[in-house]
């Protein structure tokens, strides 16, 4: 990268990260109302609010089945927006871009177990794209400066400094410039301080927290870290339950009718049912962190469980059924509080339980155990730092079989 263009693409990072910012808040902000005037003012006209899924998310699944037969398959996934940046150094944007914003804002407004991050990388993406376009920036210049935006919406979506930085870098191929690779890096960080900085202080004026909290102190002894490596084995083969409920829905829904509206419909039903009796279904869970750890005392081990897999069956059902969106927040949520079972059961230090076991679950479900490691390491006190990161990369690692055949 020469002079001109880091300092270009430094330049354009700053504007870049604030642009991020201003668009994830607007965007989270027109989700909150339009949830808040569908969810809460209603509950008024009723005497047994409980009942309100039943209504409300078949009806949304009527509007989701309309969106997907007329508008299409929208919003986009995050991985397929990936990959079509990768493959093409580029996202299109040409009648994308009010496809993507109009799909998520009726999924996730019907309570979809559902993030946004995915709509929001999709769009994110395809603006980019158009401004660099529209600046005539070189092949080079419009592919750096696509990848400084998905990796700056990331770390802004999930406020966590490195997630965007990990996410958008792991797994990539071994990096041949090292001093190209610092370069990035650089303008990596002056993006995401930027977008961090005004979208902490939008939330202020808002009063509104980030998305993180402490869950609790914790006290490591010998118990603990000798429970630490079956707690490992425990969160990954959990995580492997949400690839199995994937092929579950798949069975399911190719022997249903091959018609959007139906099948969204059957989703939104399902979705309805679900959130009747347990209403930590609806949305993405990440509104449910601050009071996670005083409800888990109050809740049972089997029903804390039975929330945790709930989860992450409703999840892939809307995903199934045509409810598109992002499953990061629904994963780490149900991962967290299937976590808070097991401290009923083990009478260790919970918030190293939590830690161990959730990180475990997410790195296998997201496979990424740099990213997981940075994205969920701030629930925790940072003594717990070390064994989220080593609980991530133990989760996914798999010895080398020729080795142990010599």
């Amino acid at each position: 990268m020469n002079l001109r263009l880091q300092i270009t693409l430094s330049a354009y990072g700053a504007i870049l990260g604030a642009f991020v910012a201003i668009l994830s808040f607007l965007f989270i902000v027109t989700i909150n109302q339009l949830i808040g005037l569908l969810w809460n003012n209603p509950h008024d006209a009723f005497p047994n609010p409980s009942y309100w899924p039943l209504i409300i998310c078949p009806i949304g699944g009527i509007f989701v089945g309309l969106t997907q037969k007329y508008i299409g398959t929208y919003p986009s996934e995050m991985d397929e927006v990936m990959g079509e940046f990768h493959k093409n150094g580029r996202v299109e944007y040409r009648g994308r871009i009010w496809r993507n914003i109009a799909a998520a804002i009726i999924i996730l407004t019907f309570g979809a177990s559902l993030g946004p991050e995915a709509a929001l990388v999709s769009i994110c993406a395809g603006l980019v794209t158009w401004v660099g376009d529209r600046l005539s920036f070189t092949y080079q210049e419009r592919k750096d400066f696509t990848e400084f935006g998905i990796g700056t919406m990331l770390s802004i979506i999930f406020v966590t400094p490195f997630y965007g930085i990990a996410a958008t870098q792991e797994k990539r191929p071994k990096i041949q410039d090292k001093k190209l690779h610092a370069q990035k890096i650089i303008i990596y960080v002056i993006s995401i301080a930027t977008g961090l900085l005004l979208l902490h202080y939008l939330l202020g004026l808002r009063g509104d927290s980030g998305l993180f909290v402490l869950l609790g102190q914790s006290t490591i002894s010998w118990p603990e870290l000798l429970l630490f490596i079956p707690l490992v084995f425990a969160g990954k083969y959990f995580g492997l339950i949400y690839g199995l409920f994937g092929k579950i829905v798949t069975w399911i829904t190719k022997r249903l009718p091959h018609n959007p509206i139906i099948l969204a419909v059957i989703g939104g039903c399902a979705l309805g049912i679900a959130a009747y009796f347990l209403p930590y279904m609806l949305f993405s869970g990440e509104h449910y962190f601050p009071d996670i750890t005083n409800a888990s005392k109050n809740m049972s081990f089997l029903l804390l469980l039975t929330v945790g897999l709930a989860k992450l069956f409703i999840t892939k059902v809307c995903l199934g059924t045509g409810w598109r969106g992002g499953h990061i927040f629904p994963v780490i949520f149900s991962s967290i509080i299937t976590g808070f079972a097991l401290t009923h059961i083990l009478p260790f230090d919970s918030i190293f339980i939590v830690a161990v076991f959730a990180t475990a679950s997410c790195t296998n479900i997201l496979k990424l155990p740099l990213a997981s490691a940075l994205l969920v390491m701030f629930f925790f006190p940072y003594i717990l730092w070390p064994f989220v990161f080593a609980a991530a990369y133990l989760s996914v690692y798999k010895p080398n079989k020729k080795k142990l055949a010599v």
